[in-house]
């Protein structure tokens, strides 16, 4: 895929200057969502002041320490892109439930007990390349979508005081924004399309200046630099009870939904950064999970609000045209800034609410589109279109929060009313369910070596009968085998106990096969004619097979993970 308005793509490095510009835009759409659960926590909890700095300083902190590893991919910490770390709000209501059972320890330990979930998934991740797909992931970014709606018209519209001129300039301030975001976007240059996200908040605050709805209530009451009480560290629950069981599974839950979730913002990153995007990287997908598994394990420390990665500002990234990672990486040292000078995240605090909501409107209708993106990705069958299309319902029945009410239990409505979880939850059910189903079909394990292919054909010989193979499909399967079977074996080292797994089985769209090694080697959709066959060198040459290959294969899909290539195709 083509990021034809793409200025500059993950590696590049764009002037300083433009990086911390939208690096702050960045910051402004989500650092209210960094700070949620500390404020709820300290609302809803009492939680004493000086332990509510410590947790809001710790959120903050290790928000842009993630941030920023998230940005690098070193050391196989990190996707490598644009992603922001804070707190996560399906986590919400039995992260006040356990302070209030046990305190902030309690919520320490909860997260620290459950945390290893992310880690097992992560790293057994190349056992659920079936079932977290693109298309998943997809799905996911779309009900994120849907939620952020309400979300957005709650900032816009504001608290109902029944004064209808108070509505009506909360109304058009919002439009204000959205109006010159939306002209600037469609009808903008590209360089003026970089700085529309900008200029279109500077029009709403201008506009909320005008109307008198702009307050500096947090700005004024911050100090302007400021450490928290290192002693007011809540400590760690060590002494957990049978009665603490039901909390540590509604703990649980609310990790498989953070790593659904960031499998598919991960997956959605990576399509919107790249400018000749042509495959999901799960090795990417699996170094920035341990990224946030590490965020997740370095909160119990704290004791603070148990973080997630965020999709919310990646929008931007198509509304800018600059993916560069140094975004990311300014973004973390901003956030690292607000940690230490409450008065500037007091401006981010006071800005209004019609601007904020008119903005995430926009941010929503783009994700939408990139939902789809990763949807279109991936070739639905009947099968995956009603898995998909379960899903997706079901997310929006349990966002609507309106069928069969009392029934659910309040500790469990974050995550069972939560469109993102539960039709994340139902997309992995149904897709784990659907590859585990007994299907007809064959498989074996041979040396990665060329003098195998007799034992390859031998296999499908003999399982002409199970797979119902005529003799034309049996001829096709034969040929794209032997084809796939050498470029897998020539793609590795010398030496070694090398072996290559050939699995067949029969599905509605034909004979799908798939064949695993271990060890990387040229992408198998990475070929090129030779101008000249007279000409050709013999590594052209070579690929010949493949040209013939991709005439008969269909679907044809190369993945990398874990240091195991994965190639798929369907006859």
């Amino acid at each position: 895929m083509l990021r034809d308005k793409l200025r500059y793509d993950a590696n590049d490095t764009p002037p300083l200057y433009m990086s911390v510009s939208l690096a702050f835009m960045h910051v402004l759409l989500v650092f209210d969502a960094i700070i949620f659960i500390p404020n709820v926590l300290g609302k809803t909890a009492g939680v004493p002041p000086e332990t509510l700095a410590f947790i809001t300083f710790g959120t903050v902190l290790i928000s842009a320490v993630f941030t920023f590893l998230q940005s690098r991919a070193k050391f196989g910490i990190g996707c490598g892109f644009v992603m922001f770390t804070g707190s996560y709000s399906a986590f919400l209501l039995c992260s006040v439930d356990a302070v209030k059972m046990g305190g902030l320890p309690l919520l320490a330990s909860m997260t620290l007990l459950t945390v290893p979930v992310v880690f097992l998934y992560t790293f057994f991740i190349r056992f659920f390349r079936h079932i977290i797909t693109p298309a998943v992931g997809g799905v996911v970014v779309l009900l994120i979508g849907t939620a952020m709606v309400p979300i957005s018209l709650g900032l816009w519209a504001g608290p109902d005081t029944g004064d209808m001129a108070v509505t009506l300039t909360r109304l058009g301030i919002g439009a204000v924004t959205i109006l010159v975001l939306t002209l600037l976007m469609l009808f903008g240059s590209a360089r003026l399309r970089m700085w529309s996200p900008l200029i279109a908040m500077a029009a709403g605050y201008g506009a909320a200046l005008a109307a008198g709805e702009a307050h500096f209530e947090h700005t004024a009451r911050a100090a302007w630099f400021g450490l928290p009480e290192f002693s007011a560290w809540p400590g760690i629950e060590l002494d957990l009870k049978a009665s603490h069981l039901p909390l540590l599974m509604a703990f649980a839950m609310g990790m498989v939904a953070s790593m659904i979730e960031s499998t598919g913002n991960i997956m959605l990153v990576q399509q919107i950064s790249t400018r000749n995007f042509r495959r999901v990287s799960y090795d990417q997908v699996q170094s920035g999970l341990y990224c946030d598994g590490l965020s997740k394990a370095a909160a119990g420390l704290f004791g603070t609000a148990v973080p997630s990665l965020y999709c919310d500002n990646l929008p931007l990234i198509e509304m800018t045209g600059v993916a560069s990672r140094r975004v990311g990486t300014c973004g973390a040292g901003i956030l690292l800034v607000l940690a230490f000078v409450p008065k500037v995240s007091g401006v981010i605090l006071d800005m209004p609410g019609p601007v904020i909501g008119g903005f995430l409107i926009v941010i929503s209708a783009l994700l939408f589109h990139a939902g789809f993106g990763l949807v279109a990705m991936t070739k639905l069958n009947n099968q995956h279109g009603l898995i998909l299309g379960l899903s997706l319902v079901v997310g929006l029945v349990a966002g609507g929060k309106s069928f069969f009410p009392g029934v659910v239990p309040a500790s469990m409505s974050p995550l069972l009313q939560n469109s993102v979880a539960m039709g994340g939850f139902t997309a992995f059910i149904l897709s784990t369910l659907a590859y585990l189903a007994p299907k007809r079909g064959i498989n074996g394990v041979f040396k990665a070596d060329v003098a195998e292919l007799d034992g390859v054909q031998r296999l499908l010989a003999g399982g002409r009968g199970r797979l119902d193979l005529s003799d034309e499909a049996f001829n096709v399967l034969s040929l794209c085998c032997e084809e796939v079977f050498c470029h897998m074996v020539a793609g590795g080292s010398e030496g070694g106990a090398r072996t290559l797994t050939l699995r067949v089985s029969r599905t509605d769209e034909g004979y799908f096969t798939e064949m695993v090694c271990g060890h990387m080697m040229d992408d198998i959709n990475n070929f090129a004619l030779p101008e000249s066959l007279l000409q050709a060198t013999s590594q052209e040459l070579n690929q010949l097979g493949l040209v013939l290959f991709s005439q008969y294969a269909r679907d044809v899909k190369h993945l990398e993970i874990s240091g195991y290539s994965y190639i798929s195709f369907v006859v």
